[in-house]
């Protein structure tokens, strides 16, 4: 059953939250962990996209990152971002 609590956007941003939450329409979103296997395929997987993408991409595990134009805030498992391009802007806009 997922649970969630209203907390303002500035509470939310600078707060580390233990296990990890995202946030959605105002409230805290419980954020499943997953378990051995999502970790070692998490890590697998960004160790495999950092070595190709040398030079081209950055790979981010469990990245806080604005996914809309309201303020929602996602944490996806592996952000894949062009080093073009500052990952920093993910902290207080959303992707292109």
């Amino acid at each position: 059953m997922t649970t969630s609590t209203a907390v303002p956007l500035e509470e939310y941003l600078r707060t580390c939250y233990e296990p990890d939450a995202e946030y959605v329409e105002g409230q805290l979103v419980e954020r499943n962990v997953g378990e051995w296997s999502h970790s070692l395929l998490q890590m697998l997987l960004g160790s495999l996209l950092g070595e190709r993408g040398k030079g081209r991409f950055r790979v981010f595990p469990e990245l806080r990152i604005r996914v809309t134009g309201e303020p929602r805030y996602r944490i996806p498992d592996l952000c894949v971002v062009p080093v073009s391009h500052p990952y920093e802007r993910f902290l207080t806009r959303p992707p292109p």
